[in-house]
């Protein structure tokens, strides 16, 4: 058995060492006995500095710090959690979490306390993703909810809006008001058909594999009507060797940009759509329209829900938020440039799929 420890010690060690988190172990006296390479870089220190030296001498700026206040309880074995994280500074401005655990013996006292330290913006940003996943699922549940509960009211209340016209003459002073009721209602109904696709996007695991150019051709039959009867030119330009993406929704936000598009060109146009891979892995899509542009003094609020200029039987306010929620939720995000009086650029910049994704995906 006595034979067998070291090997295994040094088993152990060979672990830490290649760890891609730092790792430092304290003794019962706060005293560094083992740090590895990551840490070394994470603290921006030398391992011939540390190694034998209290913690304090090391880190002074830790002193301060509620993990060093904590040290005593974890080394008297008295801390109630098995572990618990600190967040630190670290050089240079940065800023470290630290995970400390007491590493017990059988004894009343622990035999040491192990740091397990990784950059707090890992953390950030594992923590945004999840609240991001809580955020849309929370988002997508009440939509849904919404929509339902909003769907047969407005069906029946519709209904009846329309046997009143039916019922008046063309001179008849309530049918106008009845016109206006009508305008509300088809916008309500738009927003609830927004908030049923919005639901589905957002709640459906992004298992999809998509190419964007089926996608974008799909897209264009869909509107080919609008853009003969507003006589607009659409000219497309393809790559031929696109990759395939993850796809979250991606049709739905292709359509609802080329509909933007649309829109600002009610006089007539061009609108091209582009596809192209990317650098780092990604591909674009671009739907670019010579309409008026965006008037500087909105477009921080252009992805706003509810925020819209068209005229109130026109626009839910849904569409560009939709087309942001379900580009991110393939990896990617959206964009724009806009030039008054030139036109628009929507850019949608998704990353390509996995490999394992291409081999296993439907």
């Amino acid at each position: 058995m006595d034979s067998s420890t070291p090997r295994h010690s040094g088993e152990w060690e060979q672990l830490l060492q290649v760890a891609p988190c730092g790792m430092v172990l304290l003794d019962s006296h706060a005293v560094i006995q083992f740090i590895n390479p990551a840490a070394l870089r994470l603290m921006g220190l030398e391992q011939q500095e540390v190694i034998g030296q209290p913690l304090a001498n090391v880190l002074p700026n830790w002193k301060d710090t509620p993990l060093y206040a904590s040290l005593p309880a974890f080394l008297g074995a008295q801390s109630t959690f098995e572990a618990v994280d600190f967040d630190v500074p670290g050089p240079e401005g940065s800023r470290l979490r630290v995970y400390a655990a007491y590493v017990p013996n059988g004894a009343e006292k622990a035999r040491g306390v192990l740091l397990t330290i990784i950059e707090a913006t890992e953390v950030a940003t594992l923590e945004q993703r999840l609240h991001r996943a809580e955020y849309q699922a929370s988002i997508g549940k009440l939509a849904r909810g919404i929509a339902h509960e909003l769907n047969s009211p407005l069906d029946g209340v519709l209904r009846y809006t329309h046997l009143a016209l039916e019922q008046l003459t063309a001179d008849s002073p309530v049918r106008e008001y009845l016109i206006h009721v009508k305008e509300g209602l088809d916008r309500m109904v738009r927003a609830v058909r927004a908030f049923l696709e919005f639901s589905r996007q957002v709640t459906t695991p992004v298992n999809r594999l998509a190419n964007l150019n089926q996608l974008v051709d799909d897209a264009l039959l869909l509107v080919q009507h609008r853009a003969k009867f507003q006589q607009i030119r659409v000219v497309k330009h393809l790559d031929p060797s696109l990759p395939t993406v993850l796809d979250g929704g991606l049709q739905h936000a292709v359509v609802n940009l080329v509909k933007n598009a649309f829109d600002a060109m009610p006089r007539g146009g061009t609108m091209t759509i582009t596809t192209r891979v990317a650098a780092s892995g990604h591909v674009d899509v671009d739907v670019e329209d010579t309409g008026t542009g965006i008037p500087e003094d909105i477009r921080m609020r252009i992805f706003e829900p509810f925020f819209s200029t068209k005229p109130i039987h026109q626009g839910s306010g849904l569409g560009l938020i939709i087309a942001k929620e379900v580009v991110e939720r393939s990896g990617g995000s959206i964009e724009f440039t806009s030039r008054a009086g030139v036109g628009t650029t929507f850019r949608i910049h998704v990353p390509v799929a996995p490999v394992e994704a291409n081999g296993h995906g439907t």
